[in-house]
């Protein structure tokens, strides 16, 4: 948990107000913040303009969606038969432990420890 982005998110005042509240008080808050975000919950479902944009959003998507889905599946399925024929890999050559098929080869990994001694020494 980020401290700084949730303090960032309050409204003005309420870190320090609450900095003086005691327990009790505390509780109070988070019991009339869930109160108030149930709240807000059920004003949105109800809310019929944004149901209608969601809707309006799930119709104008769909296609582009139902063709990304399409295109996936091919990926996945020529993976799929590459990997049955032992075929996987990049051009000729099968994958091995420190290259990955879609970017190349990985750096290598560095030992912290021996980073360390290595940077001390210099």
């Amino acid at each position: 948990m980020d401290i700084k982005k949730i303090i960032a998110k309050l409204p003005v005042g309420y870190a320090e107000d609450a900095a003086g509240m005691n327990g009790d008080q505390l509780r109070a808050e988070i019991i009339r913040a869930e109160t108030s975000l149930r709240w807000v919950q059920q004003e949105m479902k109800a809310d019929e303009k944004l149901t209608g944009a969601r809707e309006l959003m799930k119709d104008l998507s769909s296609a582009y969606n139902e063709a990304k889905k399409a295109q996936r599946a091919k990926i996945d399925y020529s993976l799929h038969v590459l990997e049955e024929r032992g075929e996987l890999g990049v051009g000729n050559h099968a994958v091995d432990s420190d290259e990955d098929a879609v970017t190349g080869p990985r750096p290598a990994r560095v030992d912290a420890s021996k980073a360390k001694k290595s940077s001390r020494a210099a």
